[in-house]
């Protein structure tokens, strides 16, 4: 569902609908405010003007009734409005000069974040020794916690969640953080290389690899709390 004070922009509306997504627009964001009306959808993405303020208000009230991802699309942005977003509960905060591919990636990778969270029966990913607290955004090893940043999290439950596939650097970017957060591929490497020393600084297994000129997946396979574990 889209809604907001500005339509979806044409060039982005049609690449959701290529992948074959359907979209529901709604000019008034008051009935955004009513559960019922998202009954059925997978994400909202609040398409608004420059200085709105009803955004957060609007993403604090829907956060009252439902966990649906949100997504802000803004003419424009400053550090504070983003901030803003993220504390009233929103997901992704994205300018309207995104290009319709990391779009497209950006609400695909929260679509599914949030399937996989409405399926799952525990509120843990688990596997060699690894917990990954999805409330908490904790990662324990043998009840050890094991400190780690945002987006180390965010690559870590990515792999997990699906450990037979190999993610390109783009899918790995688009799912944990904007294309703007990683210039180049060094900062993508840095951030795996540093979670896969803070798992074994802790004596945990090595569960990251790189596939030369693909991406990333995880070494073993893995389960989640009802018995699977890393071989």
């Amino acid at each position: 569902m889209v809604g907001g004070d500005q339509p979806l922009p044409l060039a982005l509306r049609h690449s959701l609908e290529v992948e074959g997504y359907v979209i529901q627009e709604s000019a008034d964001v008051s009935e955004l405010l009513h559960n019922s009306k998202l009954v059925g959808f997978h994400l909202v993405i609040l398409s608004v003007g420059m200085k709105n303020p009803d955004l957060f208000t609007l993403c604090r009230e829907i956060r009252k009734t439902s966990a649906i991802p949100l997504v802000a699309l803004a003419e424009e942005s400053s550090e504070l409005d983003e901030a803003m977003f993220f504390a009233a509960g929103g997901d992704e905060f994205l300018m309207k000069s995104v290009t319709p591919r990391i779009f497209t990636l950006r609400v695909a990778a929260l679509i599914r974040r949030g399937v996989a969270s409405n399926s799952q029966s525990s509120e843990t990913i688990e596997g060699g020794g690894l917990v990954l607290n999805l409330n908490t955004r904790k990662v324990l090893f043998d009840d050890v916690e094991v400190d780690v940043t945002r987006t180390e999290f965010d690559l870590l439950r990515l792999l997990m969640e699906r450990p037979h596939k190999v993610f390109t650097r783009e899918e790995v970017i688009a799912a944990i953080g904007g294309a703007g957060d990683f210039a180049n591929d060094h900062f993508l490497d840095t951030h795996a290389s540093r979670l896969r020393l803070k798992i074994k600084a802790a004596g945990g297994p090595k569960v990251i690899t790189a596939v030369r000129g693909v991406g990333y997946r995880l070494i073993s396979s893995q389960g989640r709390s009802d018995g699977g574990g890393l071989e």
